[in-house]
């Protein structure tokens, strides 16, 4: 028969109530309709009245005891119901407060090896481009391995590997959006949240198509966090950062956007500086195309003294007379040459620092493009005739 913890402990403090002693000269076990005459060493403990003493004689046939006192009839009962207690005890202790009898958390994030996480939601965002979120979970407990997972995230933009296990290749992809839950699953001692990621379809991007093509439920190979960009430096304040981004290419200037103005609120940084203004020249093909615009946007109207936002789309709106087409925050052309100078209007390479993501062809125009596995490449481009330096530029 099972024993739950709770039920345990009842039928434990049940049994010692009925089995504790209400005195010496009582027998135990009256209770369970047991009497018994009490031994003690050179004198017999009272008789009860009908109870009659056996003559010396009578007790000649019974074997020696070696002096050792009889123990009452129950004795092991008693001491099995105690341990079965003691033991239900302990471990309705680990089950509350400690994980050692819950399954393995798994899908937590690791930044030193691969591991499976689920696919729960797929929404296509444009006719090329969906957003993918990931089932990510964390133990009742922070370990060693959360510690190093949050002191990574705190430090700047960070990024995960994402593996094509069919081709054994993978390709570099940052989060929009990482949350866990503080509430725990009772069930599995696990803390469950989600990442999402934005992916554009290319076709002949192995591990978009490979994203593209995966199904709700299936599970993906990641790695990570990796960090893209540190902005956690307690001693480097900026007065403003640039972000020039074409594409999915805001995954990283979305990510630094949000938990910047989150992390740094009010009008003044940790340092006691002016709070750092960011401002984004957000390039896409179309207005269509813009991502996560309402969400930007949104940020834009709460932090309207540190959020500056320029949308450029290659093609004008089909409706030019909407009050789409009216927003000065909607440019036509590309991030050429006169668009750069004039985004970049006030900078200081002192103070400030300009960031880059996006398509080849973009980088290649604006910054040079990032070598794969070669640092940041050299700096070429409309930043380089503008006369900015390497150190004032980096490229995601």
């Amino acid at each position: 028969m099972f024993l739950s913890p709770a039920g345990g402990l009842r039928r434990y403090a049940a049994w010692r109530s009925l089995a504790r002693p209400q005195s010496l000269g009582t027998p135990v076990y009256q209770a369970f309709g047991l009497r018994r005459q009490y031994l003690t060493e050179g004198k017999g403990m009272p008789l009860g009245k009908t109870e009659k003493a056996e003559s010396p004689a009578e007790n000649d046939h019974r074997p020696e005891t070696g002096g050792k006192k009889e123990r009452p009839p129950g004795t092991y009962a008693i001491w099995t119901m105690e341990a079965v207690g003691a033991t239900a005890a302990f471990v309705y202790y680990l089950h509350l407060y400690t994980d050692l009898l819950k399954p393995e958390v798994k899908e937590r994030l690791t930044p030193e090896k691969y591991t499976p996480f689920t696919l729960v939601a797929k929404e296509r965002l444009t006719h090329d481009t969906a957003r993918f979120r990931f089932r990510v979970n964390r133990p009742r407990f922070d370990g060693d391995q959360e510690k190093l997972v949050d002191s990574m995230v705190e430090q700047g933009v960070w990024a995960v590997d994402v593996k094509d296990h069919a081709v054994q290749t993978f390709r570099t992809y940052t989060p929009v959006a990482y949350h866990v839950s503080e509430s725990v699953d009772e069930d599995t001692g696990a803390r469950h949240g989600h990442m999402d990621l934005v992916v554009k379809r290319y076709p002949s991007g192995s591990v978009s198509r490979f994203l593209h093509d995966t199904r709700v439920g299936d599970q993906v190979e990641m790695r990570g966090p990796i960090l893209s960009w540190p902005f956690g430096n307690k001693n480097k304040s900026y007065r403003s950062i640039y972000m020039i981004a074409g594409g999915t290419g805001m995954a990283p200037m979305y990510q630094l956007i949000e938990r910047y103005l989150a992390s740094r609120s009010g009008d003044s940084d940790n340092n006691g500086s002016p709070a750092t203004e960011l401002r984004l020249l957000y390039g896409s093909q179309s207005e269509g195309d813009i991502l996560y615009r309402q969400e930007l946007d949104a940020l834009a109207r709460a932090h309207p003294d540190r959020l500056k936002i320029q949308y450029l789309v290659d093609r004008a709106p089909s409706s030019p007379s909407s009050a789409a087409a009216q927003e000065s925050s909607l440019l036509i052309g590309r991030p050429d040459l006169k668009t750069i100078r004039q985004f970049t209007d006030g900078f200081d390479k002192n103070t400030d620092i300009v960031l880059v993501c996006g398509p080849d062809p973009m980088l290649a125009s604006v910054s040079g493009v990032r070598l794969i596995n070669a640092g940041q490449g050299p700096l070429a481009g409309s930043l380089r005739e503008l006369g900015f330096s390497a150190s004032s530029v980096f490229k995601f």
